[in-house]
């Protein structure tokens, strides 16, 4: 049993820079989408492919415990350079490291890359999100609709070279004749429904075309992010496809065609923010033209008026402060204090009727200057998460985006 493949990344429509790295040498595949800003991102994810290709020779698939081992070396490596090049404090990538072993595919894994597996009619994500709404739909607290609307759905909580050690996710898939088996970065995953890529994957006869397919979809929904993608296909035959670290190849396979997959339309916009409902106590104006008369029916209807209005009000107010209550009691976020530090808020970022719904909790010791531009309207807006814990997962996600100490102003 063999595989041939495509691959191809790009920039997207809204990145300067392209973050993501992969390889295709078989039988080793990978994907590694960087973090850290375009130059730290960029070695990192290029680090993690340059250990790996450098160590391919490691690689036992009697003992895929040895892809792990090659993992660590990768995120031992990226730390190293980030302690000793200031300028690259706070890099990390994801990684999904495939190695196919006639009939297997060994993975090792980390991070929010993907790789899934499409057989017959059924498509399923073979590996496990390492971020924050991913744990919180683990654990119930979250849907897999609303985990992929959260505006912390990018927060990792694992990834290569953010410490000297890393947990590393590692399994075993065995392979039929006619699977289908994708690695993406989350510029694709986050960008376009899990039926639109099965439906690609099942349509295009060819590897290559499934992967340039793919792109377009994210760069047609957005490309709101990096986008890379790995397509293998698994058939009875000899293996085509060169190897390549970068770049995607072109090569063809013969297979009869097949129908196009139902059209999806890209979304035109993205989900709206979380809405808040609000309580309003603001009477209706009176116009000019009201006029009260001095007789005593009018006068008795105004105090009954006044009563009730008095009445309203002090539901109102009561219902404010139940909200208010349960706010700080049971909700989290990160946000900014006046001095410009990023700080943990128990309660809520909104305001109703002008009270404030949130207190701070803790203040770190991490200025929002010193983080990239394009978290800053996030962590004014407030980032809410649903616990103290996730807070600290956060905080720790947005300490190792931070400036060396040398860039800051």
């Amino acid at each position: 049993m063999n595989a041939s493949w495509g691959a191809r990344s790009e920039t997207g429509l809204v990145r300067k820079g392209n973050e993501d790295s992969y390889l295709v040498q078989e039988p080793l595949f990978v994907v590694a989408d960087g973090m850290g800003g375009h130059i730290a991102g960029d070695v990192a994810s290029s680090t993690a492919v340059e250990v790996i290709t450098n160590e391919a020779g490691q690689a036992d698939a009697t003992n895929p415990e040895t892809l792990a081992q090659i993992v660590r070396h990768a995120n031992a490596r990226i730390f190293e350079r980030a302690e000793e090049d200031n300028s690259l404090h706070g890099m990390g990538t994801t990684c999904t490291l495939l190695m196919l072993d006639d009939g297997r595919a060994h993975i090792a894994h980390v991070g929010d890359s993907r790789a899934y597996l499409l057989r017959n009619d059924h498509f399923d994500q073979v590996t496990e999100d390492h971020t924050l709404v991913a744990r919180m739909v683990r654990e119930g607290r979250l849907s897999e609709e609303e985990a992929h609307r959260h505006p912390q759905r990018s927060v990792i909580t694992r990834a290569l070279g953010v410490d000297d050690e890393v947990d590393v996710d590692v399994s075993t898939v065995n392979l039929e004749d006619g699977d289908r088996v994708l690695l993406c970065s989350d510029g694709l995953s986050s960008m376009v429904p899990d039926k639109a890529i099965a439906e690609v994957l099942a349509a295009e006869a060819d590897p290559q075309s499934a992967a340039d397919r793919l792109v377009d979809l994210a760069l047609d929904a957005g490309g709101e992010d990096n986008v890379t993608v790995v397509v293998l296909y698994v058939e009875d035959g000899e293996a085509s496809g060169d190897p390549e670290v970068g770049r995607a190849t072109g090569m063809s396979s013969a297979a009869a065609a097949v129908p196009a997959p139902a059209a999806w339309a890209a979304p035109a916009e993205r989900a709206p923010a979380e809405q808040t409902g609000v309580v309003s106590a603001i009477p209706p104006r009176a116009t000019e033209s009201t006029v009260v008369s001095d007789e005593t029916p009018a006068r008795r209807s105004i105090a009954r008026r006044l009563v009730v209005s008095l009445v309203v009000l002090a539901v109102v107010a009561g219902a404010l402060y139940g909200a208010g209550r349960y706010a700080l009691q049971n909700s989290w976020f990160i946000g900014v204090n006046e001095d410009g530090f990023v700080t943990v808020y128990q309660g809520r970022p909104e305001t109703i009727a002008g009270m404030t719904l949130s207190e701070a909790e803790e203040v770190t010791a991490l200025r929002v200057d010193d983080l990239p531009e394009y978290v800053h309207d996030d962590l004014e807006e407030g980032i809410k998460v649903e616990s103290l814990e996730d807070a600290h997962a956060a905080v720790t996600n947005l300490e190792n985006r931070s400036r060396p100490p040398d860039e800051r102003g």
